[in-house]
């Protein structure tokens, strides 16, 4: 290695070498000398087992104790030496003793309230309900969604600044009106938000005669369908406002009425535009109409002609002239720029609510 460097940089001393490429002196004096980079391993040094016993014990009466901790109350009380190291891995083992205890014993307590976790085998038979929030120009708006578990077809929806009991209730309305006023043949899934164990809520559904069901409390992964919804409705709800803002599609309007009609528009496009792989690549609509099965044949037929073409002609124009044509990043707005590259990192829904939040929300 040394050699080759000489060799390419004659006029450069080695202590310039080793500077420049940001080699340690004890590297640079390795290859020199041609020393192998090999460390001897060390063995664990044996323990006594008055030592090993006493280490167990303080284990177990401090087990927040790590081998910093345990090492110097050992050493303290004259219980022997013990490396860091070597406690560790002793707890380690004794974390495992203790679960095989516990997998032994029959009077594990039990919770006071199970759940089942029940999946629904068709459309309409099980609803769920929640509601999140979006956040745009600094207002945050609260979201009120009623989905079909099992196509995840957004039934209703109601968009509105305050979370309120007749928020929560319009999606109910719609998602009857749209099944011909029956309700889920099974229930409706629900959390532990206040405005969805009111009385007045548990009234309107009485009336209908839908059966309510509570998920339990600070487990939302039980309505993991509304969940994931609301998520996938935000990406879409994003977008679509940034889209139509610069467009001027709603420029006369007030901040509320946009609001409503990207949320309409955005509702359009998850229930009747976007396939979901989930459901064999076709929209939650199709399922919802029963013509899954046509519009799959379809696209099974397109896949086939399109796998038919052959090889594609060559390029008339650069790979990045192709790109930027379908991107046409020039024409955004600063701020539908940074939504959109927000997306292409880790929890982007955060960062644009911050963005709205703290940046364009003054």
């Amino acid at each position: 290695m040394i050699d080759s460097l000489q060799s390419r940089f004659v006029h450069l001393s080695l202590r310039e070498i080793c500077t420049a490429c940001s080699h340690s002196r004890s590297q640079l004096y390795k290859w020199c000398q041609a020393a192998t980079l090999e460390r001897k391993v060390r063995q664990p040094k044996a323990l006594d087992e008055y030592v090993l016993e006493n280490t167990a014990k303080v284990i177990i009466t401090f087990p927040h104790f790590g081998g910093g901790k345990g090492q110097a109350f050992m050493l303290y009380h004259g219980l022997g030496l013990i490396g860091q190291k070597a406690y560790d891995s002793i707890k380690k083992k004794i974390k495992r003793l203790l679960c095989q205890e516990v997998s032994q014993r029959k009077d594990l307590p039990v919770s006071g309230e199970k759940y089942e976790h029940i999946r629904p085998e068709w459309i309409g038979q099980i609803w769920a309900e929640d509601f999140t929030e979006v956040v745009i120009d600094g207002i945050s708006f609260k979201l009120a969604l009623l989905i079909d578990v099992f196509s995840q077809y957004i039934l209703g929806w109601a968009l509105a600044r305050r979370a309120t009991e007749s928020l929560v209730a319009i999606p109910v309305h719609q998602a009857l009106a749209a099944n011909a006023g029956k309700p889920p043949e099974k229930f409706l899934l629900r959390d532990n938000g206040t405005q969805y164990i009111s009385e007045n809520h548990n009234c309107l559904l009485d009336a209908h005669e839908i059966v309510g069901r509570h998920i339990p409390a600070y487990t939302p992964q039980y309505n993991g369908a509304v969940e994931c919804g609301g998520k996938e409705f935000k990406n879409v709800f994003y977008n679509v406002w940034e889209r139509r803002k610069r467009n001027g599609t709603d420029k006369e309007k007030t901040v509320d009425d946009r609001a409503q009609l990207v949320a309409a528009e955005s509702v359009h496009l998850l229930n009747e535009v976007i396939p979901r792989p989930a459901l064999g690549g076709v929209t939650p609509a199709d399922f919802q109409r029963g013509r899954q099965t046509q519009r799959q044949q379809e696209i099974k037929q397109y896949r086939q002609e399109q796998e038919a073409r052959g090889t594609p002609p060559p390029f008339s124009r650069p790979l990045w002239d192709v790109l930027k044509g379908g991107v046409k990043a020039e024409v955004m707005s600063t701020k539908e720029l940074l939504t959109k590259l927000a997306f292409f990192g880790m929890r982007p829904l955060r960062r644009v609510a911050q963005l709205n939040r703290e940046v364009w929300g003054n």
